[in-house]
């Protein structure tokens, strides 16, 4: 509980120890320990990356709803936030309560919370009102966690850092000390094989609703084609979402997720009354130190079904104009992002229209770089001036997302919006929310967008989603029947 007038003295403080990890991997932690997140990324040719980060235990969550903000305690008690009128600024709030350590700087701590910005926070950056009010789904508009115990997988060297941590204006006494003890006993279980795995159960899940069929998507295809010619829009990123009933774990579904579909960035976010998981490819924003980058994606054929068709489609995606000229324009759109918020002639392409493959799917990518002016601009300046992506929204950027909020019938969420941690020094990763799941009981959310413009083939847009959401879909042990039905529209 927190003295949210700061009238206590209590000081910020971090106890942390160092373990060996080479009987445990972080999958296997998910699955036998309570897990508040897990963040984790691969390389898409050589697998994991250095780091895994798991925050084990909540110290508390600050999230949005229905326009307003509040402090969620582990034990369930909520405390409103009044007075507060952005959620950004209530998480810098927070985040100046953390405590750190400069003998730490290079490990990936979230200090300032883990968590999403739904897609409709673009409330607090523009002057625009989406008009679905509330989630149909009850989650928050936005949500993060901030951390009490923290585990940092470093696979280069096979370790664990333990890390458990206090926040200034906390009124209960945390031994931190006893709770790192308490960790490394449950990773010697672990470790030693005294807690089972967990045991295997026919696995079923069904698609039992749709945001839309085919024709009512290509009709959204072409109204937006028909705004470009008019001169509205540029391009615009349309989806739809399709709602799964299942008996699968969310654990068990983003096993299986990370599996088929190793990503730059793979989380998993126990929010308790539902689960947010996905296997990202796309930065949305990065800071580090002085530099702020986006990767842009945009450009997207299926994998073939051997070398020799996964290599000719390759060279039709290089070839292919529409696609080209798609992925220049949100690369210019990245470009003018980071340029609002960059040091005059720093901003550069450091890559261009590489292709990036995945498990079902492959990519145009680029790599935008600028230095942070950070005598005018903050962290969140950074974030501001991105979100949400080009690339799931469109150009112009405003005019995309009042057609979007015209065009489709549910509120994104999460969806398109970002996922991401709070390090030192207000360096920030993050991803955009695709290739992901919303996980409420019994119930899976998945959504897939498309990019038109003006000489789009709605049909091939249409087929682009369903490509997008094989990954996810597979995962989920959807049959070939159920498939069928998906891509007829049934």
């Amino acid at each position: 509980m927190f003295d949210l007038n700061q009238t206590t003295s209590s000081k910020a403080r971090i106890f942390t120890k160092v373990v060996s990890a080479d009987r445990l991997t972080p999958v296997k932690i998910l699955e036998q320990m309570t897990v508040a997140a897990l963040l984790e990324t691969a390389y898409t040719e050589t697998g994991k990356g250095k780091y895994s980060i798991i925050l084990l235990k909540e110290a508390f969550t600050i999230y949005k709803k229905n326009n307003s903000y509040f402090l969620l305690n582990p034990n369930g008690k909520k405390y409103s936030l009044k007075g507060r009128k952005k959620f950004l600024d209530i998480l810098t709030e927070f985040r100046n309560r953390a405590p750190s350590d400069d003998k730490l700087y290079d490990y990936p701590i979230p200090y300032g919370g883990a968590g999403y910005l739904g897609f409709e926070f673009f409330e607090e950056i523009e002057d625009i009102k989406f008009r679905h009010e509330n989630d149909d789904r009850n989650l928050y508009d936005s949500a993060f966690i901030f951390g009490r115990n923290f585990l940092i997988f470093d696979h280069l060297h096979d370790t664990i850092l333990i890390v458990s941590m206090y926040y200034s204006g906390e009124i209960e006494d945390i031994n931190l000390e006893n709770e790192v003890k308490a960790i490394e006993i449950d990773l010697k279980k672990i470790s030693d094989g005294a807690y089972p795995d967990s045991l295997d159960k026919e696995k079923k899940a069904i698609v039992v609703n749709r945001s839309d069929n085919k024709e009512k998507f290509i009709e959204k295809v072409n109204y937006i084609k028909d705004e470009i010619y008019k001169g509205n829009l540029f391009q615009c990123v349309i989806s739809r979402r399709v709602e799964v009933e299942t008996n699968i774990s969310p654990i068990e579904a983003y096993r299986n997720l990370r599996m088929r579909n190793p990503s730059p960035y793979m989380f998993y976010i126990n929010f308790k009354t539902f689960q947010l998981y996905g296997a990202s490819p796309e930065v949305m924003v990065q800071v580090k130190r002085d530099k702020v980058v986006v990767r842009p994606i945009a450009g997207t054929r299926k994998r073939g079904e051997n070398p020799a068709e996964d290599k000719k489609l390759e060279e039709e995606l290089r070839s292919d104009t529409k696609e080209l000229a798609e992925h220049l324009m949100l690369a210019d759109l990245g470009r003018n992002d980071v340029g609002k918020i960059s040091i005059g002639g720093s901003v550069k392409v450091v890559e261009e229209m590489v292709v990036e493959k995945y498990s079902n799917v492959m990519h145009l990518v680029s790599e935008i770089q600028g230095d942070i002016d950070k005598t005018k601009y903050s962290v969140e300046d950074a974030i501001i001036s991105t979100f949400p992506a080009g690339t799931v929204s469109g150009a112009p950027k405003i005019q995309a997302i009042k057609t979007i909020d015209f065009l489709e019938e549910i509120r994104r969420g999460p969806y398109a919006g970002l996922v991401g941690y709070f390090g030192k020094d207000n360096n920030f990763d993050s991803c955009i929310v695709i290739r992901s799941a919303i996980h409420i009981g019994s119930k899976i959310y998945l959504q897939a967008g498309a990019g038109i413009v003006y000489d789009s083939v709605p049909e091939k847009e249409y087929e682009e989603t369903e490509h997008k959401m094989l990954a996810l879909l597979l995962s989920l042990g959807i049959t070939d029947s159920e498939m069928k039905d998906i891509k007829e529209g049934a």
